[in-house]
């Protein structure tokens, strides 16, 4: 079983956008309370997950959101923020880097005339200007593009906008239906089967020319799988780990297995109700996970779980384990040979000290005779001639190499 890796926040619904592959902003959610979020956050800690992520609808309409951020942070977690950019000016750039905010994730879905045609007139530009205030700040910066027709020609300009504006990563993410209340608009976004070979050549370019500029992708297995999902094919990965290693919950409260499958209506609790550990935790999500698991998920290609679909991911996994079984075995092992040797140490300890005070007496006694000469050699002078000391010296020589004969004959 895999170890929880991050929770992923829905914080608000709340949007100044009206993107078309997203109908979030339509759906008007009540939010939890920055007080109710803050206990997400520290239950979230103490489950061990490495980090919080902000979604929406935009983040930033949370007016508690540098807050969030901070105590993300004093809780020993990583914050990330994923944004359209409208709203990051100077202002709040320097406020995020005074937050901590781990990195901002910047939508870019292609040149500016497919990027406003998709988000809206002007986005383009919000969204540039916010990867260079970000980078004026130092804050590291991701970019994200939603891929579908209108823009799979355009992934290679995205990278060399990440260039530009020193993103260190690039995330790929098919576009998916959960986002749209119609289903029926999917086809408005998939491409045709005729044309899988020219998004198979584009995506093995994109991965070709993130290794010379050193920017990071999503695994490339999970990459090659998108020309295959644009033209209606599902992927059901093996035991998707997501299920164990990732936690969605929506602004609400709502706390889901997987984000595809809180679409078709499967709950395992809200947080205002039962807290974040004891649902995560809880029985009814371990069966729901391992249903799920046994019956098959709805298929998905979502760039959250994009290490579900990496065979080396598993692999990697597994042989991480076993590195650290074999590290605290041997750990344990050391530790054994400790002991022995402090026994076997104790032991002769205990042995010379038997034979010392058979010869010599009780500690006891040594300490009042020790006593007695002390007291003697000040009251006494004369009786610490040259004669005398020899004779004590002679008899602590007999006593040494009695006691040696002994130790030599164990």
């Amino acid at each position: 079983m895999l170890s929880l890796k991050e929770v992923i926040i829905s914080i608000t619904n709340r949007c100044n956008l009206r993107c078309r592959m997203c109908d979030i902003p339509y759906e008007k959610n009540e939010e939890l309370s920055t007080a109710e979020w803050k206990k997400v956050i520290r239950d979230a800690s103490r489950l061990g997950a490495q980090t919080i992520v902000f979604s929406g609808g935009e983040p930033l309409f949370r007016e508690d959101i540098f807050e969030l951020i901070s105590f993300t942070k004093n809780n020993s977690l990583n914050a990330c923020v994923t944004s359209n950019g409208h709203l990051i000016d100077q202002q709040v750039a320097a406020n995020l880097s005074a937050s901590g905010v781990n990195v901002v994730n910047i939508s870019i879905e292609g040149m500016k005339e497919t990027h406003d045609f998709l988000r809206g007139a002007g986005s383009f530009d919000k969204a540039v200007s916010a990867l260079a205030n970000l980078r004026d700040y130092n804050i590291e910066s991701t970019v994200a593009s939603t891929v579908s027709k209108y823009n799979y020609a355009e992934l290679l300009y995205v990278l060399e906008v990440a260039k530009e504006y020193k993103a260190t990563t690039v995330r790929l993410q098919p576009f998916n239906i959960i986002f749209l209340k119609d289903s029926a608009r999917q086809s408005e976004f998939l491409v045709d089967k005729l044309d899988i070979q020219k998004i198979e050549n584009v995506v093995k370019r994109f991965i070709d020319l993130s290794k010379e500029y050193k920017i990071f992708i999503n695994p490339e297995s999970y990459l090659l799988k998108i020309p295959a999902y644009l033209t209606g094919k599902k992927f059901y990965p093996d035991n998707c780990g997501a299920l164990w290693y990732s936690c969605p919950i929506n602004s609400k409260g709502d706390v889901f297995p997987c984000w595809v499958e809180g679409a078709n209506n499967k709950l395992i609790g809200n947080v205002r109700e039962e807290s974040l550990y004891g649902l995560w935790l809880s029985k009814k999500r371990i069966k729901m996970v391992n249903t799920i698991i046994n019956n098959g998920c709805q298929g998905c290609l979502m760039s959250c779980y994009d290490e579900a679909f990496n065979h080396n991911f598993l692999k990697k996994n597994i042989f991480n384990k076993f590195k650290k079984i074999k590290k605290i075995a041997d750990c344990q092992r050391v530790i054994n040979k400790v002991r022995q040797s402090l026994k076997s140490q104790i032991t002769k300890f205990k042995l010379r000290y038997r034979f010392y005070t058979s010869y010599r007496g009780s500690l006891t006694s040594i300490l009042k005779r020790r006593l007695v000469g002390i007291f003697n050699k000040t009251r006494y002078p004369e009786k610490n001639s040259r004669g005398g000391k020899e004779a004590i010296l002679l008899e602590i020589n007999q006593v040494k190499n009695k006691i040696k004969k002994e130790i030599h004959s164990l």
